[in-house]
């Protein structure tokens, strides 16, 4: 498993095709969408055998990172991470690369925090994240 090449190859498609995320195994694009949100990152985590996976993503908060660590994707490239993303990612020996990281990941109006991260953010487990989500996301998957 050459986890640089599938990370480098995910954050060329991710660039080239300015999509929201792209999440790639073996040199293969096992997801990816031009969607904004955290709903068809969890869609497609949730559908894939994303176990070994790459991923680049636009913005990766706390809740894309518990996503990461719950399914076993391993290395994680972003222009925009939030310090809550960075202690999950670091705790579950996930490699990643950002151009930025910022306290916290803020809403679509850049008033307030995410809603998604706001829900994720007492949970002190990958898996407890994900419950919470697929709560939340129950009617998609």
């Amino acid at each position: 498993m050459n986890t640089r090449g599938d990370l480098d190859y995910a954050r060329k498609e991710f660039e080239e095709n300015n999509m929201a995320f792209v999440m790639v195994k073996s040199r293969k694009v096992l997801a990816q969408s031009k969607e904004k949100g955290v709903a068809p990152f969890f869609s497609a985590v949730v559908r894939n055998n994303v176990d070994g996976a790459s991923l680049a993503d636009r913005i990766v908060g706390k809740a894309v990172a518990s996503l990461c660590a719950y399914r076993g994707i391993t290395a994680v490239y972003t222009p925009v991470i939030s310090e809550p993303a960075v202690s999950v990612l670091d705790e579950n020996q996930i490699s990643w690369d950002a151009d930025t990281v910022v306290p916290m990941i803020m809403n679509r109006t850049g008033d307030n925090q995410c809603p998604i991260e706001g829900i994720v953010g007492a949970a002190t487990s990958p898996e407890e994240a994900y419950l919470i989500l697929k709560k939340k996301f129950e009617g998609i998957v």
